[in-house]
């Protein structure tokens, strides 16, 4: 008898124990292993039938319409958080950020020796941060502490090797892993800053109203299914003291959260202005995708230019911000200098179309930081699995609320 039918006999029996004779006495909590493997056959088919709607989502979020051009630039309209959740990077939004905050000058990234250590984001003194980096950055700290948590946090920058004796003497320093970190702050907090950037995408008309989030709902209701069920089952094998089912019901429901972790997030409903952005990205993601040679030859040709054989500066220099008179002493030298601010400009799109590591590899090669590289990697590494249990338990929250509403509608 498998713990879930002495779950059941236990509902319909109340507490009493009903007696169980002959070999399944003898065999009374050593599981039959056909009938595990039955279990786990049921168990796969809710993980499958996840996998299947999180592969769709995945594939129509991952799809930008076809770039007539191939773009060096990125976009002059809109923020990189607005790029991000145009092609649907969700997820990458917060390390393109905070790599876009260190390549202009006006925030650094903190770390300590070891790969498990304090990694944290200061902000550099006098840096004129834009309304939207400031929202973002509170989101990884409240902006009022308690005395334990002040207490907390200044141990925490004393591991950076940064003493400060109060709040007050502190920088601004901003942790996004280790003793420092403020994650229930954080969760509640990115998600909301997450959702103020698509209502601003929808005003400043790049998006329509109300995402499509289909996939989230059906996840989220699997996920509620197998949890209730789990319980009860998870309850069954506690009382008969069947261990292997135990570790079954708990291993079921967290590979289904697992599948709406890897699920995308809402999708976006574009307008006309939308696609036209959308579009730039595209080509923007097309040149990155180019080898280093034939990225070349787009720079030095007569559309892709970014000086004239004088020196003048060309439209595209002009954008990308490059110093009016040359500084190099030959056109050979201040062809790579004007590369190199192309190559870091463009290291945030790298994060987000997933090309950081050939392109912090080029950066390198062209007289940037070794460890660019590796604070890409480390941020990347902590930041998507903070965004996607982020993101999940914000839509399981909401479906439990619309469930709620609903039964309160049957009730009355």
């Amino acid at each position: 008898m498998t713990f879930a039918r002495r779950a059941l006999v236990r509902c319909r029996h109340g507490s009493a124990a009903v007696p169980v004779t002959g070999r399944a006495a003898s065999l009374q909590g050593v599981p039959d292993p056909f009938e595990v493997i039955a279990f786990l056959l049921i168990a796969a088919v809710p993980v499958l039938v996840g996998l299947l709607i999180a592969g769709i989502a995945r594939a129509v979020a991952n799809r930008l319409p076809a770039s007539p051009v191939v773009e060096f630039l990125p976009p002059q309209e809109g923020s990189i958080f607005e790029h991000a959740l145009a092609v649907r990077a969700d997820r990458r939004v917060l390390t393109a950020a905070l790599i876009e905050l260190a390549v202009q000058g006006k925030a650094r990234v903190l770390t300590t020796d070891g790969r498990r250590g304090p990694v944290a984001v200061q902000v550099r003194p006098g840096a004129a941060l834009t309304g939207e980096q400031r929202e973002f950055l509170r989101a990884f700290r409240p902006s009022h502490m308690g005395p334990r948590q002040e207490r907390r946090y200044l141990r925490a920058l004393g591991d950076l090797g940064i003493e400060s004796a109060s709040l007050a003497e502190a920088p601004e320093v901003f942790f996004v892993r280790g003793h420092g970190t403020f994650r229930r702050h954080r969760r509640r907090h990115l998600s909301e800053f997450l959702d103020n950037t698509r209502r601003r995408m929808t005003s400043d008309g790049y998006t329509r109203r109300n995402p499509i989030s289909v996939h989230l709902v059906l996840l989220s209701l699997l996920f509620l299914a197998v949890l209730v069920v789990g319980l009860v089952l998870l309850l069954g094998a506690v009382v008969d003291g069947s261990w292997l089912g135990a570790v079954a019901v708990v291993a079921e429901v967290a590979l289904v959260f697992w599948v709406l972790t890897i699920a995308p997030g809402p999708l976006l409903r574009f307008t006309d202005r939308g696609r036209e952005l959308r579009r730039h990205l595209a080509g923007l993601r097309s040149y990155m995708e180019l080898a280093e040679q034939e990225r070349l030859r787009v720079l030095q040709s007569p559309e892709g230019a970014l000086r004239t054989p004088a020196g003048a500066l060309t439209v595209g220099g002009q954008v990308l911000g490059l110093e009016a008179q040359p500084v190099a002493g030959d056109p050979v030298a201040q062809s790579r200098l004007d590369r190199f601010v192309l190559t870091e400009k463009l290291l945030p799109y790298a994060v987000l179309f997933r090309q950081e590591k050939q392109w912090s590899k080029e950066f390198e090669r062209l007289g940037g930081g070794v460890n660019v590289s590796q604070h890409m990697r480390m941020l990347g590494t902590t930041f998507e699995t903070t965004v996607a249990v982020v993101q999940a338990i914000a839509i399981v929250i909401e479906v439990i609320r619309l469930v709620g509403g609903l039964l309160s509608l049957f009730r009355n």
